[in-house]
This record gives structure tokens, sequence and C-alpha cells, in this order.
């Protein structure tokens, strides 16, 4: 596949074009995923909303960081920005805005719970299964029957892209086939920043890269990338205190999870009716705005 193909009189990266698709791919797995998970229809209609939001943001980041460096692309070459990226530097300052972004929109939009975790690891996954496939990485000298042959046919070349292909596809597949009951308390997200962060880091081994302070710098990545899959529970854990003393939807999404995965169809409608049941019953309540409200009494 070209690295460069031209849309008129621009040059565009395909990179950039192969990762605008994938994104749109992770969004329709995830919204099918969280439709199986039996989540609320408009609590997951958002939280895909502002996780694809989030992503959305962290690539343009990524995209744009040359303009810290240069910002005199603005006016002299804007077009030249459609070909650059910001390389590591980029893709670590786009993930902590898209991060930024997506705890403060899910906050404000009361939904900020575990199961968020969870959905943005695996989007994030899909995502980066293609991304990583489709573009030839040469690696180190292999006597492989499946190595890559460049201009010399008799030396072969480790294909690290699909390496890290199936390294992804591989915990895709194993968050896919995970129980119900573990969604929504962030051990999916741990469990595929950890298999990710471990395959790629054995990818790393086949590659090519300089060392620095004994790893490479993707390497260093990787280790950072399997310490934050390792404190995901305990970040679950706090996010669930926070949002209890706010809302109660969220808790609401986690519990029909839950119910989903070991109750019968009966079982889950009737839940469901009870829940609503219960809200109806606490609107049609009457208030005493001599005892609710800022006016009540002190305690």
């Amino acid at each position: 596949m070209p690295e460069i193909i031209m849309i008129g009189s621009v040059l565009v990266r395909t990179k950039l074009l192969v990762l605008i698709a994938s994104i749109i791919l992770a969004y329709y797995v995830t919204r099918w995923k969280l439709g199986s998970l039996r989540v609320d229809e408009a609590n997951g209609r958002t939280l895909l909303d502002k996780l694809v939001n989030a992503l959305i943001i962290a690539v343009l980041v990524w995209k744009l960081t040359p303009l810290l460096m240069n910002p005199s692309l603005l006016w002299t070459r804007p077009m030249s920005l459609l070909s650059y990226t910001g390389g590591v530097p980029g893709i670590v300052l786009g993930v902590a805005c898209g991060l930024i972004y997506g705890v403060l929109a899910l906050r404000r939009s009361g939904i900020l719970q575990p199961l968020a975790l969870d959905v943005l690891a695996f989007a994030a996954i899909i995502a980066l299964i293609p991304f990583r496939s489709l573009f030839w990485e040469y690696g180190i000298m292999t006597d492989l029957p499946w190595g890559i042959k460049l201009t010399d046919s008799l030396n072969r070349y480790h294909p690290v892209n699909l390496y890290a292909g199936l390294a992804a596809l591989i915990v895709a597949i194993y968050a896919l086939c995970a129980r119900r009951t573990r969604w929504g308390t962030g051990t999916i997200a741990r469990d595929i920043l950890i298999g990710l962060g471990i395959g790629w880091f054995v990818v790393t081994y086949a590659d090519r890269g300089e060392p620095l302070l004994w790893l490479t710098l993707e390497q260093w990545l990787l280790l950072a990338l399997i310490a934050c899959g390792a404190g995901m529970p305990a970040l679950a854990k706090l996010i669930q205190m926070a949002a209890g003393e706010h809302t109660t939807g969220g808790k609401e999404m986690i519990d029909v999870v839950k119910e989903t995965a070991s109750s019968s169809p009966e079982q889950r409608k009737q839940a469901e009716a009870n829940r609503a049941e219960g809200r109806d019953r606490q609107a049609s309540q009457p208030v005493d705005k001599k005892l609710d409200g800022p006016n009540r009494p002190a305690e």
C-alpha cells in the first residue's frame, strides 16, 4: 500500500485515511458490543460519542504536533500538515489530550463509570488492528519462510506489522469472548492494556531500534502501557466511588450489564420493569417545600 496518495492536487498520507476508517470500524464494532451487553441505548450512544470524540481529538493533536515545533508551517506550507505526523511525542500528547477530554465530557454527562474504561480500551484496540497491520514494517533479518524480501532476494526480514496486528487481534478476540460480568469493572481494560503491551513488547525484539538506557523508546512506552493496565481496576473503583456521589444513572448502566450475564430474558424484563416502576413512584411523590429543598430545617 502506498504511503502517500494524491487526492486532486493534495498529497495525503494513506495512514491517515486508514486511521479514519479504523475509527469508524471501531465505533460500529463497539456499538454492537454495547448492544450485546444490553446497555441502555441512550447512555450507550452518549458514551460512544464521547469516546469517539476523544479518539478524534487524540488523532488531531498527533497530526498537528509539528506546529508546536515549527509554527510557520501554518502560513507557509499548511497543506504539508496532511502528510506530517507528530511521531512519538505527538502520540503521547494526543493520548493525554484525548483522555482529559474523555474524562471531562463523561463527567459532565453524568456517565463517568468504569464501563467507560473498558469500552475505550476495546474501541482503541479494534482501531489499532487494521492500522498496524496494513503497512509494512521491516524488522531484523530472519530465515523464517514468511520473511519479507526487499531488493535482495536472498535476505528476508521479519514482518513486524503483521506480528503487531496479530497480537492486537488475539487480545481483541479475548475481550470479545470475555464474560459479561467482567465488563464495567475495569478488568477488561486491564487485560487489554497488559496483553497488548506484552504482545507488542515481544514483537519489538524482531524490530530495529536504538537502545535508550538498555531498552528502546518504544519498549519503555510499552512498559508504561503495562503499568497503566495494572492500575485499571483501582482507577475503576475510584471512578465508581466518585460517580456514586453525583449520579445513579451510571450505576443503573452497570447493573444492567451484570444482570444480563446471569439472568433469563423474563428476569431481565421484570428487573427493567421494577426499575421503571421505582423511578415513576419517586417522580410521582409530592414534594413538601418546607421540608425539602434549600429551605428544609437543619438536622
